[in-house]
C-alpha cells in the first residue's frame, strides 16, 4: 500500500515506541486539513510481514492549530494528555484494541471499525449497532417470510402433485398431444378416446377432485365401483374402468408421482356371467352375402362396404375404417395382401385378399377405400340390417342383451322402448345388437367355421397375440357347435369364408 505522505505525523511516543515492532501505528490526520480549523484524526495501521498498511478514522476531531502544538514535542504532548484526558483515553483503547487485532490469525477490517466507533463514539455505535440489528432482524424476518412461502407454495404443489385428478387430466392431454408415447410410438385414436370417456367418468366420481393417491386402498376402489354400478354400467364396463384406473395409478407410481406401492393391488375385476353381457353377436356368411348383394346407394352404400370390408379382414375399426392405398401389396410369391399395422397394439399384419367379395369391393373402389366416422357406422350399420331383414329374418331374431348407457338415458328420456321377456330381461332384435365391433368378431367366427386354417394362421391374420383372447372372438351357440360337429362328420359342411 502506498504510503500516505499527504498525512502530518503526530503522537511522537507511539510511533517512537512501535516503529521498531513488528506493527506500527501512526495517528494523523490528512494534509489537506493542515490549513482549516478543524480536522478529524486517522490511524494508520502497518504490519509488513502480513503486507498490511491501511488506515481507519476515529471520527474523533481536533483543533488543528492546539493539535500541532500538542505534538510538537514529549512536553506538550503530556500538558496536553492531561487536559484532554479522555481523548488520549480513546486513543490509548484504540491502540490497545489494534495490538489485539493484530495478533488475531484474520485481519478483520469491518470489525476493527466497529470497534473503532465504538470507542471513540459510543452513542454512534449504539445507533448504528441498533440499526444493524434491526435491518439484520428484518432480514431474517424476510427471510423467513420467503422460505415459508416457498414452503407453502411447495407444499401446494405436491397438494396439487397429489391429486389423482391432476396427473389424470394432464395423462390424457399429453396422450392426445403426442408429447407422452406408448413404446416409442403415439397412442392410437381408439386409445385416447377410451382415456377421455375414462377421464369424464372419473371427473363425474370425483367431482371435488379431492382424492390423492395416498387414498388409493380397498376401500377407494370399492366406491369407484359402487359408483359405476349405481350409474348402471355394465359390468363388463365396470371391469375395462378399473383395469384402466389400475393403469392410471401404476403409470403414476412408474413416474414418481406417488410411493403407494399396494395401490395397483386394490382392484380386482369382477367374474363376468353371460347373463351379464350385452348380446355379442356374429352375422354368418350367409347374411353378409345377403349384405353384400343388397342394393344401395350413396352413403348407406359406403357404410355396408366398410363393414364388409372389417368383416373379410378380421380387425377392428380403426383400422378397417381407415386401409389407405399403400396398404394394398404383394408376397414375394405374388399373393395380394393387406399389409397394415394396428392402432391399438401396433402389431403389423398381413390380410390375404382372398375373399372374392373383398377384393371386388377393393376394385369398385380403385383400392382407395372410403372412410366413414365410427358414430355414422354404428348408426347406419343398423338401419340398414333392419331394412335387410324384411328378406334375411335371422337378423330379426330377438336375443337378450343388455342396455348401454346410452339406451338407458334414451330409454329414460322417453325416445325409445325396449321389449324385456319374462325374467325381465332386455330382448332385441339381431340387427339392433350389431356394431362397428361385430365386423371383427364375424370375421374371425366365420374364418373359424371354415376349418382351413390353424389358430396359429388365424391369429397371424387377427393380430391377436394369445390363443385366449382370439379364442373369445368366435361366438357360436351350443346348437352351431352341434350342427357344425354333424356337418364335419357327416361331410356337408359348406366353406363359405
Amino acid at each position: 500500500m502506498k504510503k500516505h505522505s499527504n498525512f502530518a505525523a503526530v503522537t511522537l511516543s507511539i510511533i517512537k515506541r512501535l516503529s521498531y515492532g513488528k506493527n506500527a501505528f501512526q495517528i494523523l490526520y490528512p494534509q489537506k486539513d493542515e490549513n482549516k480549523e478543524k480536522a478529524t484524526l486517522f490511524i494508520r495501521v502497518q504490519a509488513p510481514g502480513r503486507k498490511i498498511d491501511v488506515q481507519f478514522t476515529t471520527h474523533i476531531q481536533v483543533g488543528v492549530a492546539e493539535w500541532k502544538a500538542a505534538v510538537a514535542d514529549e512536553d506538550s504532548l503530556a500538558r496536553h494528555r492531561k487536559q484532554n484526558p479522555k481523548l488520549h483515553d480513546k486513543l490509548g483503547r484504540i491502540e490497545v484494541m489494534l495490538e489485539r487485532e493484530m495478533s488475531a490469525p484474520q485481519f478483520d477490517r469491518q470489525h476493527i471499525k466497529s470497534e473503532i466507533l465504538a470507542i471513540s463514539d459510543p452513542n454512534k455505535y449504539e445507533i448504528q449497532r441498533a440499526q444493524k440489528e434491526a435491518e439484520e432482524k428484518a432480514r431474517l424476518e424476510e427471510e423467513r417470510i420467503r422460505q415459508e412461502q416457498e414452503r407453502l407454495i411447495q407444499e401446494g404443489i405436491e397438494a396439487e402433485k397429489a391429486k389423482i385428478w391432476n396427473y389424470l387430466s394432464r395423462f390424457c392431454a399429453d396422450i392426445k398431444s403426442g408429447k407422452r408415447l406408448n413404446k416409442n410410438n403415439r397412442y392410437s385414436a381408439g386409445t385416447v378416446k377410451s382415456w377421455h370417456s375414462f377421464m369424464r367418468l372419473y371427473d363425474d366420481f370425483d367431482k371435488k377432485h379431492q382424492y390423492t393417491w395416498g387414498m388409493v386402498n380397498r376401500e377407494f376402489a370399492a366406491k369407484f365401483l359402487a359408483y359405476m354400478e349405481m350409474r348402471h354400467y355394465m359390468i363388463t364396463a365396470q371391469n375395462k374402468y378399473l383395469v384402466t384406473l389400475q393403469a392410471l395409478v401404476g403409470y403414476a407410481y412408474t413416474d414418481g408421482i406417488h410411493d403407494n406401492n399396494r395401490a395397483t393391488q386394490c382392484f380386482s375385476k369382477k367374474e363376468i356371467d353371460e347373463k351379464d353381457k350385452a348380446a355379442e353377436i356374429y352375422l354368418t356368411s350367409a347374411e353378409l352375402q345377403a349384405l353384400y348383394e343388397m342394393p344401395l346407394t350413396g352413403l348407406q352404400e359406403q357404410v355396408r362396404d366398410i363393414f364388409l370390408v372389417g368383416c373379410y379382414t378380421c380387425q377392428r375399426v380403426s383400422d378397417y375404417n381407415n386401409i389407405s392405398p399403400d396398404c394394398f401389396t404383394t408376397t414375394a410369391k405374388g399373393t395380394p395382401i393387406i399389409r397394415l399395422v394396428q392402432q391399438k397394439t401396433h402389431t403389423e399384419v398381413k390380410i390375404p385378399i382372398m375373399n372374392p367379395n373383398l377384393q371386388a369391393i377393393c376394385e369398385k373402389y380403385n383400392y382407395n377405400l372410403p372412410s366413414v366416422v365410427d358414430v355414422i357406422l354404428n348408426r347406419y350399420i343398423k338401419e340398414i340390417l333392419k331394412e335387410l331383414s324384411q328378406t334375411v329374418p335371422s337378423l330379426a331374431v330377438k336375443v337378450r342383451t343388455k342396455l348401454t348407457m346410452k339406451q338407458k338415458k334414451q330409454v329414460d328420456d322417453g325416445k325409445i322402448t325396449v321389449e324385456r321377456n319374462s325374467k325381465g330381461e332386455v330382448m332385441m332384435p339381431r340387427y339392433n345388437c350389431v356394431t362397428t365391433h361385430t365386423a371383427r368378431r364375424s370375421g374371425i367366427t366365420n374364418m373359424y367355421l371354415t376349418h382351413k386354417y390353424t389358430i396359429l394362421q388365424m391369429m397371424h391374420v387377427s393380430g391377436h397375440k394369445t390363443q385366449k383372447t382370439f379364442m373369445d372372438y368366435i361366438k357360436l351357440s351350443s346348437d352351431e357347435i352341434a350342427d357344425e360337429i354333424d356337418a364335419i362328420t357327416n361331410q356337408t359342411r359348406v366353406d363359405v369364408f
